[in-house]
């Protein structure tokens, strides 16, 4: 059965929706490296010389074509849109002269086209409520053999491999322990304590006064392992010794919360320390540079944060202080973010685990849908804000939101995976379904909704949502990081605790503003 919203959604891709594409008022073609799409793409091509009309033939992966012709080299595929399957296209454009003479071809390209939404009830339904699969999830995390080392040992886990990022390993279970402490009070005690461990072991890992970097916790760190183990994660030891500007403002979040949980001040004074060193680095851009060394405090690379994770830090501290230098940089980070990421659509990948790339090599979602989220906190009454974060939320399922077949160049033979669908792809450095990214998709369908009240988008939301329950393991809680796997409901190959404790915050969300 075809619900309104599943016609409604295929109707709005094979239209003539422009706010996200390039080439509108004077925004940079974005999609050049693009592989997919699911929402008609505007697609730039070279404008030849004497050239008064080009013909776009589109080929399926079954042989068959579709063409129609236009005066310009670039432009929306609008009128074959509709009519493409869901696979690969490839796209010729031929170039014809006045007399409608071919001169050359002006380019190709081969693309994915997306399945549209489907429509939640032509899914399968959820597994258990939103909720329930946030408690499973906090509950594992809280028996995970590694969390639990923490608890003993005062340490992170030397066994479990990405605690070679602390910052964004234990930022992440500090905020975690404190939910699971509200929600199960049989465990709360043990749960603030493994908060504090954790926040205790990065105080104590942050640079100190004789170094540029005072006060910040480490990026990169291996100094929980024995002497003599194995240090199997190659990028940490390459980056030892800087800072990824992006984490420190994540461990100040983390500890604020943590003061608030437990009433201790060394943790706010933390978080305060990390604060005055964002407010007295910041660059005339309102941004920072994104990795900094520890020895000299010079940047090590080019790149700008992209600072959405500082906004978040710059708006608790003017609600604590009230201070109005905090409300400035808040504001200069928007501003950022509006001028080098909303205008041209610069949504760089930025991990603490993958290369720096040039602009458009790898896009994600992240930082889009903090933009949305900061739009819809601050600006929902803002007519011209509520259409940039509508375009984003375009934008977000064009490029990372699979509802139904992927792409065939999205495999990994060497572990025989199976793809689970709908879902939400992390970078195109990593362009797979990931729970994180998932779950933080639909938290922006949701938070769209709301600005909009056009229930589409809540469909959407909770479509991803109910696919998360289902991916979780009903016994263990253990929602699986990349859905890749031949059994992804128990396989923890390259399981990632942030992401599955991000998820869970995500669902936790989710059933608070769905009831669902």
């Amino acid at each position: 059965m075809q619900s309104l919203f599943a016609k409604q959604a295929p109707e709005e891709y094979n239209g003539e929706i422009a706010g996200f594409h390039g080439g509108i008022n004077g925004r940079p073609f974005w999609n050049v490296h693009s592989s997919q799409f699911t929402y008609n793409p505007k697609l730039r091509f070279p404008i030849i010389p004497g050239a008064e009309s080009y013909v776009f033939t589109a080929t399926d992966s079954d042989g068959k074509t579709y063409s129609f012709k236009s005066e310009n080299s670039t432009t929306l595929l609008t009128e074959i849109w509709k009519d493409l399957p869901t696979g690969v296209i490839t796209l010729k454009v031929e170039a014809f002269d006045k007399n409608e003479k071919f001169m050359c071809i002006s380019g190709m390209r081969t693309f994915f086209k997306c399945d549209p939404f489907p429509g939640r009830e032509n899914l399968l339904p959820k597994a258990y409520s939103y909720r329930e699969c946030a408690l499973k999830a906090y509950r594992f995390a809280y028996n995970d053999k590694s969390i639990q080392y923490l608890l003993k040992n005062g340490k992170p886990d030397p066994e479990y491999n990405l605690n070679v990022f602390p910052s964004k390993m234990l930022s992440g279970i500090i905020n975690a322990m404190i939910t699971y402490a509200k929600m199960e009070s049989e465990n709360a005690a043990n749960a603030l304590e493994i908060a504090k461990k954790a926040a205790d072991y990065l105080l104590a890992l942050s640079y100190g006064e004789e170094s540029p970097l005072a006060g910040l916790p480490y990026t990169y760190s291996i100094d929980h392992y024995e002497e003599g183990q194995e240090i199997p994660v190659k990028v940490a030891l390459d980056r030892l010794g800087n800072v990824m500007m992006l984490y420190p403002c994540m461990v100040a979040e983390a500890y604020f919360n943590l003061a608030d949980a437990t009433g201790d001040t060394k943790y706010s004074d933390a978080a305060i320390k990390i604060a005055e060193f964002y407010r007295d680095n910041v660059q005339p851009n309102g941004s920072w540079y994104l990795y900094i060394s520890s020895k000299d405090g010079t940047p090590q690379a080019e790149n700008y944060c992209v600072p959405d994770k500082m906004i978040n830090l710059m708006t608790v501290m003017y609600k604590r202080t009230g201070d109005k230098v905090w409300k400035d940089l808040e504001d200069g980070c928007y501003r950022y973010i509006e001028k080098n990421c909303i205008d041209g659509y610069n949504w760089e990948g930025q991990f603490e685990d993958t290369a720096i790339r040039s602009n458009y090599e790898n896009l994600t979602h992240f930082t889009a849908l903090s933009a949305i989220r900061h739009i819809a906190a601050n600006k929902a009454d803002d007519p011209q804000a509520v259409e940039t974060a509508i375009n984003l939320m375009r934008f977000v399922e064009d490029q990372f939101v699979v509802w139904g077949k992927y792409a065939p160049w999205c495999r990994n033979t060497e572990y025989n995976e199976f793809w689970e669908s709908p879902a939400g792809l992390e970078q195109y450095q990593w362009y797979v379904p990931v729970d994180g990214s998932t779950a933080a998709i639909a938290s922006a369908f949701l938070a769209v909704y709301e600005l909009t009240g056009d229930k589409l988008w809540y469909e959407k939301a909770c479509a991803l949502a109910d696919m998360i329950t289902r991916m979780q393991n009903e016994q263990t809680g253990l929602i699986p990081t990349q859905w890749i796997t031949e059994n992804p409901k128990t396989n923890i190959w390259n399981f990632w605790i942030n992401c599955h404790l991000g998820t869970a915050r995500s669902m936790y969300r989710l059933w608070e503003a769905t009831g669902e």
